[in-house]
């Protein structure tokens, strides 16, 4: 690089500021790279009380992450979530930027490592913590004939 090249860098830097890696990514992500998420829960998704079970069992399994909170949430479940946090005994951030989204489908929280890449394929919590939802009573009853005309006809 040539000084003036060099010169012009310095310039674009001052006036501009130090370019940013992939800076998109990090704004949807709460100040991190996709690369080291291993959980994500929406504002939509924190309506369902299961989310924060998920969450939970995530900080349970993951002592070593680090939780990144949208700051913008409202106030009863920043609380919840920050007493999940707290008992987990987990680091955290509350990311109080303004220009964070917090439309339904926006992530309200993030659960990551700080420095490492962990490379998680599945991360949105309902995708990674499918619901365990017992068989309803109409799905017992269709066991039960198929059953029954399996035995009679065996």
């Amino acid at each position: 690089m040539s000084g003036t090249d060099n010169l012009q860098e310095h310039l674009n830097n001052g006036m501009y500021g130090t370019p940013q890696l992939k800076p998109d990514e990090k704004r949807k992500y709460l100040g991190t790279f996709r690369e080291r998420v291993s959980l994500t829960i929406t504002f939509d998704q924190l309506k369902d009380p299961q989310a924060l079970l998920d969450l939970k069992e995530e900080l349970a399994k993951h002592p070593d992450l680090y939780v990144i909170i949208n700051g913008q949430l409202e106030q009863k479940i920043l609380a919840s979530l920050l007493k999940i946090v707290k008992e987990a005994n987990v680091s955290f951030t509350l990311n109080t930027d303004q220009a964070l989204a917090t439309c339904s489908d926006a992530i309200a929280v993030v659960v990551c490592a700080k420095k490492a890449a962990l490379h998680e394929e599945t991360v949105d919590v309902f995708q990674k913590y499918p619901e365990k939802k017992s068989p309803t009573i109409e799905n017992k009853q269709k066991e039960e004939h198929f059953s029954f005309f399996h035995d009679l006809f065996k």
